[in-house]
């Protein structure tokens, strides 16, 4: 039997390389690990649950698209809760707790933000409506909103007007803090008037 030089073999090892680094590459290996972060362009929701730490960028509804940019959002929190489950989410300036019956079925709750130094977030799925009204904390703790906090007020874009709505609820000045019930999953803000205003 007569073996083959070594100056053969070192070609076939090459291919066998760029061979196997091909067939990882189409079976999935590649693509980054369920962290890293994702962009997608809906119209502010999630259609795939968003990993904490995920980047996701997300632009106004039609009806406000004049009105305000497209923002990018932070995945602070992503939790999934079964149909009826009673749970506290939190992350970032963000707590939600939901009472057994506030999910009428499963679902990923998100949290996220598009600057962790102002109260600017998104509580999702987007425009999931609650059985049971949640409760929802926001901190306004080292923001620049911190020094006016007799003025502040707790708002909810409604995406069908387009426009930001009070929502009625209990600030705790001690804590820095602006607790409410809330029975629909979406985009939420403190400030001292309209968040349009400020360029939300």
């Amino acid at each position: 039997m007569r073996q083959q030089p070594a100056t053969h073999q070192h070609p076939k090892r090459a291919m066998l390389v760029v061979l196997s680094l091909v067939a990882i590459g189409a079976s999935g290996c590649s693509r980054g690990l369920p962290t890293d972060p994702m962009a997608t362009n809906d119209s502010m929701a999630v259609s795939e649950p968003a990993a904490a730490g995920a980047v996701v960028a997300a632009k106004p509804s039609a009806s406000s698209a004049e009105a305000a940019p497209a923002w990018t959002w932070y995945s602070v929190a992503s939790r999934w809760l079964n149909k009826g489950e009673a749970a506290t989410v939190s992350g970032g300036r963000v707590k939600i707790q939901f009472v057994r019956g506030s999910l009428g079925q499963g679902a990923t709750i998100t949290i996220m933000e598009r600057d962790p130094s102002i109260t600017d977030v998104m509580v999702g799925p987007n425009g999931m409506v609650l059985s049971k009204a949640a409760t929802l904390t926001l901190s306004y703790a080292g923001s620049p909103l911190e020094g006016t906090p007799t003025l502040l007020k707790l708002y909810r874009f409604n995406d069908s007007t387009g426009s930001w709505v009070v929502v009625t609820g209990t600030n705790d000045l001690a804590a820095k803090t602006i607790t409410a019930k809330v029975t629909v999953l979406c985009r939420y803000a403190v400030s001292t008037g309209d968040p349009t205003k400020a360029g939300w």
